[in-house]
This record gives C-alpha cells, sequence and structure tokens, in this order.
C-alpha cells in the first residue's frame, strides 16, 4: 500500500510540472512565451503533450528549456517540432503543414488519354500520380475521335487507387464487304476505296453508301449511325445480265445450260454474266458440249454442227400398205398407188444391228437384220408374198350393161384415191377407177358405188 501511494504522489508532481510549464495564463507572465503559427492556420497545437487550442495560439508562462510542439490538421501531415525556450523569452514558430497525398494510377482505352485533374493538366495515360490530395476531385480524359469522359473520385487515404476509364469513339465504325469483292465504295459522294474496307471514322448521322463493280448491278443503302456504333454492311452483288444465241446444225437440238435444260436450238435469252457449259443433244447425233463465257451487255453466240451417230432406212415395198417394224416397235406403214410403194424413211437408227419385220393382213410376213454404221443409209425393198386361200368371190363390180362389163373376184386392197384392186380369178388382178364403176354388189347383196 505504501508502494502504491508513492507512485501517485510521483505522478501527480509530473502533471503539475507540465501543466505549470505550459498552462496559459492571460493575466501574468511568470516565464517565457511561445507564439506558434502555422500555414496553413486552424491546426491543433500540442505542447508537452497538452492541447494548447487553434493555430495561431501563445502558449504562456513557459519554463527554459526544450519543448515538443505537434501540430495536427484533417488532411494534411502531423508536423513535430523540439523548440529551446530561455527564461522569460517570447519566441515565435511558424510551422507549415504538408498536405497528405493518395496514390492514383490512371488508365484509359484507348492510351494516350490527357488527363485534367480539378481543371488542370495532369499528362497522358498511362499516368502515375503520388501527390494526389485528399478530398473529391474531378478527373476529365480526352483524347482525339473519342467523347470525353468526366469522373469523381475521392481520395480519403494513402491506399493506391487503380482508375480504369474507357472512353466511346466520337463516330461509328463500319465494316463493308461484298460478294464478289472488289466493289468500289462511294460513301455520300466520295470514293473511299475497295471491298472489303473498314471504315473507322464514320460521322453520327445518315449517310449513303453506294457500291459498284463492273459486270453486277450496283448497290446502294442509306443508313444512320450514333457515335460508338460498330456495324457491318454485308451484301452480294446481283450479275447483270448479257445475251446468249445458241444455234445447232441440225436445229430443234435440245439446249442445257450448266446441266439445265433451257429450250432447242435456235435459242436466244438474256442471262446473268458468267461462265457456262452448254450442251447440245440431238436424237440420233453424238451430245456435244462447249464452255463459254456470257459477258455484260454483249451477245455471245454459240453454234453446234452435231455428228451423226445413227443411219438411216429407206424402206419400199410390194405390195403397198406394209406395216414396218424395227426391234418390234412399228415405224410406219409403207403408202403408194402402185405395185411398188414409195420410199418409208426411218432415221436415226442407232449403230449396231436391227431386226426388221414386214407384215400385212393375208400375206406372208418377212423379218430382216441389217447392221447400220454412223451416217449410212440402208436401201431395203421387200416383195410379200399372198398366203394361199381358196378364190371364193365375194362382189361384182360392173362397168357396163353387157356380160362382159361385168367381173367377180374379191377385194384385195382399196387405195386412198378410190381405187380397187380386185382379183377376178386366182392370181389375176384388175384395178377399177371410181370413175368406171357403175355398181359394187356383194353376192347377195347389190352396193351402190
Amino acid at each position: 500500500m505504501h508502494k502504491f501511494n508513492l507512485i501517485l504522489l510521483t505522478a501527480t508532481l509530473t502533471a503539475g510540472l507540465m501543466l505549470s510549464a505550459c498552462r496559459l495564463d492571460r493575466d501574468t507572465l511568470r516565464g517565457g512565451q511561445l507564439y506558434v503559427t502555422s500555414t496553413p492556420a486552424d491546426a491543433t497545437l500540442i505542447c508537452d503533450g497538452v492541447n494548447m487550442g487553434q493555430t495561431p495560439a501563445t502558449v504562456m508562462d513557459v519554463t527554459a528549456g526544450e519543448h515538443l510542439l505537434i501540430l495536427r490538421k484533417s488532411g494534411y501531415r502531423e508536423v513535430r517540432k523540439t523548440v529551446v525556450t530561455q527564461p522569460s523569452e517570447r519566441q515565435s514558430v511558424d510551422l507549415k503543414l504538408e498536405p497528405q497525398t493518395g496514390l492514383l494510377l490512371i488508365l484509359s482505352t484507348p492510351s494516350g488519354a490527357e488527363i485534367d485533374l480539378d481543371g488542370v493538366s495532369a499528362g497522358k495515360t498511362p499516368l502515375y500520380l503520388h501527390d494526389t490530395p485528399f478530398g473529391q476531385h474531378r478527373i476529365t480524359a480526352s483524347v482525339p475521335g473519342h467523347l470525353p469522359r468526366v469522373i469523381t473520385l475521392t481520395v480519403a487515404d494513402q491506399v493506391p487507387q487503380k482508375i480504369e476509364i474507357n472512353l466511346t469513339s466520337d463516330s461509328a465504325r463500319i465494316l463493308v464487304e461484298t460478294a464478289p469483292t472488289g466493289a468500289v465504295i462511294t460513301l455520300d459522294g466520295a470514293t473511299i476505296g475497295k471491298t472489303p474496307q473498314n471504315l473507322p471514322a464514320i460521322a453520327s448521322g445518315t449517310h449513303t453508301i453506294e457500291l459498284a463493280l463492273p459486270g453486277y448491278s450496283p448497290f446502294q443503302k442509306e443508313f444512320s449511325v450514333q457515335a460508338g456504333d460498330q456495324r457491318t454492311i454485308k451484301t452480294t452483288l446481283a450479275p447483270l445480265p448479257g445475251k446468249l444465241t445458241v444455234l445447232s446444225t441440225p436445229p430443234a437440238a435440245r439446249i442445257y445450260l450448266n446441266d439445265q435444260y433451257k429450250a432447242e436450238t435456235p435459242h436466244s435469252a438474256d442471262v446473268p454474266a458468267g461462265q457456262y457449259a452448254i450442251r447440245a443433244e440431238a436424237r440420233g447425233f453424238d451430245p456435244q458440249t462447249r464452255t463459254n463465257r456470257v459477258v455484260i451487255g454483249t451477245e455471245s453466240v454459240v453454234e453446234f454442227n452435231l455428228v451423226k451417230s445413227s443411219g438411216t432406212i429407206l424402206i419400199s415395198t410390194e405390195p403397198p400398205g406394209i406395216g414396218v417394224y424395227m426391234d418390234g416397235e412399228l415405224r410406219g406403214t409403207t403408202r403408194g398407188q402402185r405395185s411398188i410403194s414409195e420410199q418409208l424413211p426411218i432415221d436415226f437408227v442407232p449403230r449396231g444391228k436391227r431386226m426388221l419385220q414386214f407384215t400385212r393382213p393375208g400375206y406372208f410376213n418377212i423379218t430382216r437384220t441389217v447392221d447400220i454404221q454412223p451416217k449410212q443409209t440402208v436401201i431395203l425393198h421387200e416383195k410379200l408374198q399372198l398366203r394361199p386361200v381358196p378364190f371364193v368371190p365375194s362382189i361384182i363390180i360392173r362397168t357396163g350393161q353387157n356380160a362382159e362389163d361385168t367381173f367377180r373376184g374379191i377385194v384385195r386392197e382399196r387405195f386412198d384415191n378410190g381405187n380397187i384392186k380386185l382379183e377376178i380369178e386366182p392370181g389375176i388382178f384388175k384395178t377399177f377407177t371410181p370413175p368406171e364403176i357403175m355398181s359394187i354388189e356383194s353376192i347377195t347383196n347389190a352396193v351402190a358405188p
């Protein structure tokens, strides 16, 4: 207990000595005097651990010796200074406080932006500021071709701050593409290059773009953009037409453009400019293919001379009216007014061996094999033999009133001109013309001519 009282007494004496050393007393001056000012003013003054108020301040009754002065002010670094006083001395002390500053790292996209701090130029990004005073600040970032940007921040301590500023372009960016490439770009009447082209600085507003390429229809478009827009204008240009005329010998050949059927020759039509594979086909001829380029505004003429890949058969028969079959298909009937028919042509006969059949009711059929080569013409004449049948007259033809003008027999053929071929005896024929026939009668019934 005695020891505790001793410690308490010692502390009390020490505090009393400090108070007596730095006590303000405006009425009497028993010791030295300190007059303390600061830049800036209104800093808190602490003398030997005792708060003496705000600067400027006078510390009265200062004992001779060393004294510790401390100045504190918000936003400024603390200042400490030791002064030595003499008895009854009046001493002036002026202290300058350094403001506390923060650390700022300012970056921008794009880099190289001009930075103004509170209206004063501070440099270009990337920018490191190590002496930014505490408090609120206004930062303005600007770079050519972009909209300026203003941000507000507060520096409250010395913890480094990283500020990233993204600047928006003050114009639009346009990518222009065409298929095919190489089209001339005209923007608002000014030629600016060929596609593909990146236009990085298009002013805000409405614009007209034109794209032109020889051989293709021009493209025109009106569009509007705002600052910072990124757009793509892409189009496929339409080829302009040219004229294509296709002829062939022989005519009426089937024409194919790029394997698509179009028409028969002669054929003329507008088609898009470009390259075409043209094929001509005709029955009995070897197909031919040509490659031709059609140019805009011009006529391209393609002519085919087809080479015959087939042969021809010319057939006559005795008598006329014989049906002719080739490989089982009826190809026609021979005709004529005489005992020997006119020639029946069978054209476009494929090369190789062909089977021909000749038929007519009442006659024996005939079969022939013919070997045909390209461009070859084969002439055939066939005589058919009557099948033997009983001779039973079935008709009477009268040419006059006398007995010698009356004929009995079997009608073997009626001709297109009205003539009638009558077998009047086995193997004996007589042909009657309409003017000479007075009447036609069956064996039982008479028929007027």
